[in-house]
């Protein structure tokens, strides 16, 4: 029995023996596979190291040559319209024996626009030429060549007084106004209601008395400078000109300013200055005029003066000073 169990035992270390030798030798591969790892990627690095150092001695080499052109081309190759000088620069900065010899042709090249074409000396330098000075200085330079003491221009105001001026008149559609006017007024109605609007000629001209009556009735409701700022006094209203008409919708016949809401004055206002009239008393230059904001009032001044009055937001005062 003890020989058995004897054998048993010779047979169990044995084994473990066998355990014990394969995990040591298995343990000591993976050791060795570890450590040629680690040697590869070592020589791995040290290969991309080397390449590195290559490729920068490589660029060092070379960056002399070209460091001289580069910084000309980069103080000028900033905007589009710089990059053919800065082209031209780099390019004599390359070749010696095109640089600027004194002449002027470092300049020169920086002078042309993108398209290589030449440009004005005061765009190079960065001045101002002579047009663009003299807008700068006086935004209205451009204003129309006109005579200013032309009928068109005649100004009643709080500060013009034209006592007893009479107009030659002729009629349209139950007012009066100067006959020189008529056509363009009937065109400018005409059209409007071709664009599906309701226009009604609710006021023309007013003599002299006729103003003073108007005048005298609204200071019965009014002190008598609040009266002037609704109805101007006699001899100073638009309307002794025959160059103004009230115009107001048929749908709408109040003389307020939400008439500016209606259909019917956003044309006219968009459009008076092709048959050259402007809204006389626009909204924000009550300072100016004297006179409330009056959406429903039209004052012919040609079509050049009103295009230029209706671009620029001018009122016929400030139009005039453009003159003095």
């Amino acid at each position: 029995m003890w020989k058995k169990r004897l054998a048993i035992a010779e047979i169990t270390v044995i084994v473990l023996l066998a355990l014990t030798i394969g995990i040591v030798y298995f343990r000591k591969q993976k050791t060795q596979e570890g450590e040629a790892s680690a040697a590869a990627s070592a020589a791995v690095s040290a290969e991309s190291t080397s390449e590195r150092e290559d490729t920068e001695m490589e660029e060092q080499k070379t960056a002399p040559s070209v460091s001289a052109g580069s910084t000309a081309v980069s103080a000028v190759a900033e905007t589009p319209a710089a990059a053919s000088s800065a082209a031209a620069l780099s390019g004599s900065a390359e070749n010696p024996e095109e640089a600027d010899d004194g002449s002027g042709s470092a300049v020169s090249a920086v002078s042309q626009s993108s398209e290589g074409e030449e440009m004005p000396a005061a765009e190079a330098d960065g001045t101002m030429g002579a047009e663009e000075q003299k807008a700068a200085e006086d935004p209205y330079a451009d204003k129309p060549d006109i005579d200013i003491n032309s009928w068109e221009f005649i100004l009643a105001n709080y500060e013009n007084n034209i006592e007893e001026y009479v107009p030659e008149t002729a009629e349209i559609e139950g007012i009066e106004l100067d006959a020189r006017i008529i056509d363009a007024m009937t065109a400018f109605v005409a059209d409007c209601r071709a664009a599906g609007n309701s226009v009604v000629l609710a006021s023309g001209y007013r003599d002299y008395y006729t103003q003073q009556y108007l005048f005298q009735l609204e200071c019965t409701m009014y002190d008598e400078e609040t009266a002037a700022t609704i109805v101007a006094r006699p001899g100073t209203s638009e309307h002794q000109t025959g160059l103004a008409a009230d115009i107001t919708d048929d749908y709408y016949e109040y003389k307020t300013s939400d008439l500016q809401y209606t259909a019917m004055y956003q044309w006219m206002a968009a459009h008076c200055q092709e048959y050259g009239f402007i809204v006389r008393f626009p909204e924000g230059k009550e300072d100016i005029t004297r006179i409330i904001y009056e959406p429903w009032h039209f004052r012919y001044v040609g079509v050049e003066a009103a295009t230029y009055i209706m671009e620029h937001d001018l009122t016929l005062e400030e139009f005039i000073e453009l003159y003095k």
